[in-house]
């Protein structure tokens, strides 16, 4: 078949979405209210590439995310080395900011320093509603501060922002990594297979949270999923001993005053991880929180996260609504990326909200906003009067009136449709009439109502009350 006759494939890529107008109205609406948050409490917006050397993320980022990350290399006639650079589109933004604040004159600026991002990002996953392979993600990081202070803050953003969309039914889950990672080093696991159990604990708790909201398909119950935890561990090289007790964090969740003295009591005997509780921030953390009204949150001691840089807090929020994808938000705090990167010494932390699951959410619950109309007026013309249409949807626009003119020459009764089928609230046509006298008829196509000879400023002044706006001077 010559290239001429081949057909294309028109059908988007798997895992991408295309967005019509309305739903871009929708985006940019949960954008500004995101922006608000983070804003009110003193987030700067920073913005960074959406490819980076591969070598950033193999670094921290952990097995799963690397394995899902879409790489590439210079087109062939611009490679420069026999063996060339490989680049990754990014899962994330963490690794991006950390290279970025190492590499700019961001290390030297005062701290905290807190950075807030909203932007797409890719990994090869499973499409699945709520979970595609081009996303966006919307998040903050802060450097500088090793405070339970800081860590309250981001949990307290992260929940403003599910209160400031009035999203119902969600609940925060908060853990310290200190404790369980004190454990392993005491039975000297090496990183390697350190990563490899926080990935195991992360995907069953992952799983018997879904099973506890009915989101799991039939086959799926807790004895095939404890199951999988037994044999994954055993692949892991851990006795059933150690199994055994770490399948306690599993099933511990709840309120600190009944959870903290549980694991107290499971770890009596092991000094790592006692010493870890009792220097964990955790219980200060939760106070402070509570201090500051946040709810409903627990202690969820098998959260783990799915990457490898998280060092001590890590928390996540689940909207059961959202099914299998219930995660809309989750971070943490990674101490050592900085340093790993070759920095300084910088404590971090911060967290990323998935957008497309905040319109899922907001859809779910009858929570999406409105789309208004593509614009306020519409002027319809004849031949002689096209020139004065555009001058006057010019003046009504300089006061913040949204208008278009009729591009495709219709008749009055052909235009009206028009505006009736877009839901335009508001139609003039212009004839020599009003050219002549300088007044308008207006018609409101919500009520059938019609105005008569209206001068320019009677017709500014119709327009602002009927659309509740305050005329831009």
């Amino acid at each position: 078949m010559t290239e001429k006759n081949e057909k294309l494939n028109l059908q988007s890529p798997s895992g991408t979405l295309d967005y019509l107008p309305e739903e871009m109205e929708k985006y940019k609406w949960v954008r500004d209210k995101l922006e608000t948050v983070f804003q009110q409490h003193g987030y700067q917006h920073i913005e960074l590439p959406m490819y980076e050397f591969f070598d950033i993320y193999r670094k921290r980022s952990g097995e799963k995310v690397i394995n899902d990350i879409f790489t590439f290399y210079d087109p062939p006639k611009h490679r420069a080395a026999e063996n060339p650079p490989l680049y990754a589109l990014r899962p994330e933004f963490t690794a991006s900011l950390a290279r970025f604040y190492i590499t700019s004159e961001l290390m030297y600026r005062p701290k905290p320093q807190k950075y807030y991002y909203i932007g797409p990002c890719f990994r090869y996953d499973e499409p699945a509603p709520g979970r595609y392979r081009q996303f966006t993600q919307a998040g903050l990081e802060i450097f500088g501060p090793d405070t339970a202070t800081s860590d309250a803050e981001m949990l307290i953003v992260a929940m403003d922002i599910m209160e400031n969309f009035k999203i119902q039914d969600y609940i925060l889950r908060i853990n310290d990594l200190t404790i369980l990672r004190s454990y392993l080093e005491d039975l000297q696991y090496d990183e390697k297979q350190q990563h490899q159990i926080f990935g195991i604990i992360d995907r069953i708790t992952s799983l018997l949270r879904k099973l506890e909201i009915g989101a799991l398909d039939e086959k799926d119950s807790k004895i095939s999923i404890i199951d999988d935890y037994y044999g994954s561990m055993s692949e892991a090289g851990c006795n059933r001993e150690i199994t055994e007790k770490l399948e306690n964090l599993l099933h511990l969740v709840g309120q600190p005053t009944d959870i903290l003295p549980k694991l107290k009591q499971l770890f009596a005997d092991n000094p790592g991880p006692t010493k870890a509780l009792e220097d964990s921030k955790m219980a200060e953390v939760c106070a402070l929180i509570e201090a500051a009204d946040v709810s409903p949150f627990v202690i969820d001691c098998g959260i783990a996260r799915g990457l490898d840089y998280y060092t001590n807090i890590v928390f996540e929020i689940d909207v059961p609504i959202l099914g299998k994808q219930k995660q809309i938000c989750g971070g943490g705090r990674y101490n050592e990326m900085i340093r790993a990167f070759g920095g300084e010494d910088t404590p971090g932390l911060g967290f990323s909200f998935g957008f497309d699951r905040i319109l899922i959410a907001l859809e779910r619950q009858g929570l999406a906003p409105k789309v208004s109309p593509r614009s306020d007026l519409f002027i319809g013309t004849k031949a002689e009067t096209r020139g004065f249409g555009m001058a006057l949807a010019r003046k009504l626009r300089a006061h913040g009136i949204r208008v278009e003119v009729d591009l495709m020459n219709r008749s009055f009764k052909s235009a009206g449709k028009f505006v009736n089928r877009v839901k335009i609230p508001y139609m003039m046509f212009l004839g020599p009439r009003e050219l002549e006298s300088n007044k308008f008829t207006l018609k409101d196509f919500r009520t059938q109502e019609q105005n008569n000879d209206l001068d320019f400023d009677t017709l500014l002044n119709l327009l602002a009350k009927g659309l509740s706006l305050e005329l831009e001077k």
